[in-house]
């Protein structure tokens, strides 16, 4: 570890910003990153093609291309995936990636009131700026944010997973209990397939399929597509408030204000989301949930109580977290090959399948590339502002499609999306589960993002507890007072039960 830094430190150099500009500068690697950003806009915006499988789908085509331009048409891909899963989010209540459950809770509420354009613009323009931001914290802060990330350890990882299951009610005003109980459901599904530690199955019931457990993405789209396809049929449209569609350049204009006049609620999404993306396993998914509930919190009692109901904080909150996971999540993946998400790792991957070492002899041996990476970062966020921007005028007529269209291509992309994850027939028995699941959760007001955040937590949790409970001796005290983060998370995590407790 004490290597990173100073390799940091000598690749700010004169000479290596100006090789890795000069790599930018061919026109090869410019178009790379044009297409890199428009693909991974589109295939982020498709319900269940997160970023991760955004890279994973298109690592094999790079496969021909120098290792230059085909790892910055990745990075460039995973930038916009990022962004894009916020599209559907914000237009059908269903998040085109795990980073983007929470908008689904203010951006569809705002599209059902007829803002569809305005809250697309403000996500564009609040992605973009993160982005950005993502990319001068990795640029210039890599080493420090690092080495306080590796100070997580596995005592650590189960508390900020505990943390944060208790969010879920204290931002979303749920009943505890209901959240709870969703969670730990979560959690249970997560243990299915075969036990990291003993090498044993569990709850696979002789399924040889199941032994690789339940994919989150599919539970995800059973929950958000299929539930919300169900109550779009009941219902008959996704508008449900005023039926006057605003659109137009004025839409655009009040959002670009809406962001300027609040620096702060965008300021605090952005360093909760570099902060978070840098803790190795975490990323987007946890960062957008641990900001929307800070937001709240820091609310006044009337904005608070308008969290969920179509509030543009809870908006901003959760789009710029997410996206400036974008740098943090690379941190550590750049300079010590641990990757900071799914994403990263699969970005890792393509690192190594290109030829490279990933980790700090990456700096050593290919500095010009990883600096040209993280230029190339700057420009794919400013083509999010421009594509997002542009096109939310466009993106927001499709919230006035009638359902009868909307149905069946939302269907088939979630069934082709979860048939994607592994090519598992099993996973579209799952969908339709879970799709049932989710309607009788909505039905006994039981949130749905308990349940998914308990299948996604459940790894990190279980690894956590299990390897930090080994090495503090089996003991309750050294488990849990393992250092001042673990303290700290406690405290956290007992402020948000009471919180929650006390508003009933």
């Amino acid at each position: 570890m004490a290597d990173g830094p100073a390799m940091i430190g000598s690749l700010l150099t004169p000479a290596a910003i100006e090789a890795g500009l000069g790599i930018l500068a061919d026109p090869y690697v410019l178009l790379a990153i044009v297409l890199g950003t428009a693909v991974g806009v589109v295939f982020g915006a498709i319900p269940g093609f997160s970023a991760t499988m955004t890279i994973v789908l298109f690592t094999p085509v790079t496969i021909p291309f120098e290792p230059t331009s085909a790892l910055i048409f990745l990075v460039s891909a995973y930038g916009g995936a990022v962004y894009g899963g916020s599209i559907p989010a914000i237009l059908i209540n269903t998040p085109g990636a795990p980073g983007s459950v929470v908008t689904c809770w203010d951006g569809y509420e705002l599209t059902k009131q007829g803002r569809a354009v305005y809250t697309l613009a403000v996500s564009a323009i609040v992605s973009g700026i993160a982005g950005l931001f993502a990319a001068v914290v990795l640029l210039v802060f890599a080493p420090p944010i690092s080495s306080f990330a590796l100070n997580f350890g596995p005592p650590e990882m189960f508390l900020l997973a505990v943390f944060a299951l208790t969010i879920v009610p204290a931002a979303k005003g749920a009943s505890l209990s209901k959240a709870l109980l969703a969670g730990t459901f979560g959690l249970l599904i997560g243990t299915i397939g075969n036990d990291p530690q003993l090498s044993q199955s569990r709850a696979t019931f002789e399924q040889t399929t199941l032994l690789a457990g339940v994919d989150f993405i599919v539970v995800l789209i059973g929950l958000f597509v299929l539930t919300e396809v169900f109550r779009l049929a009941f219902r008959g449209t996704v508008v449900t408030g005023d039926e006057h569609a605003r659109g137009g350049l004025s839409e655009v204009y009040e959002a670009a204000r809406t962001v300027a006049s609040r620096p702060i609620e965008t300021a605090r999404g952005m360093l909760i989301g570099a902060f978070i993306g840098s803790l190795p396993g975490a990323g987007a998914d946890v960062a957008n949930f641990v900001s929307y509930n800070e937001a709240r919190r820091w609310a006044g009692d009337e904005l608070a109580d308008r969290f969920g109901t179509g509030a543009i904080e809870g908006v901003i909150a959760a789009d710029s977290s997410n996206n400036a996971t974008q740098g943090g999540a690379l941190i550590p993946t750049l300079t010590l090959g641990i990757p900071g998400s799914g994403s990263t790792a699969a970005l890792l991957g393509a690192i190594a399948l290109h030829g490279m070492n990933p980790g700090p002899g990456l700096f050593e041996s290919s500095g010009d590339i990883v600096y040209a990476m993280i230029f190339s970062l700057f420009i794919g966020n400013v083509l999010i502002l421009l594509y997002g921007v542009s096109g939310s005028q466009y993106f927001g007529k499709f919230a006035y499609i009638p359902v009868r269209y909307i149905i069946p291509v939302v269907t088939v992309l979630a069934i082709v999306g979860a048939f994607a994850v592994r090519n598992a027939t099993v996973d579209l028995y799952i969908v339709l589960l879970f799709g049932v699941v989710g309607i009788l959760f909505v039905t006994y007001d039981y949130p749905l993002v308990s349940l998914v955040l308990g299948v996604i937590l459940g790894d990190i949790a279980e690894s956590g507890f299990v390897t930090g409970w080994l090495l503090t001796g089996e003991s309750v005290t050294a488990f849990l007072f393992n250092s001042y983060i673990a303290i700290g998370l406690l405290v956290l995590t007992a402020l948000s039960l009471i919180v929650t407790a006390l508003k009933g």
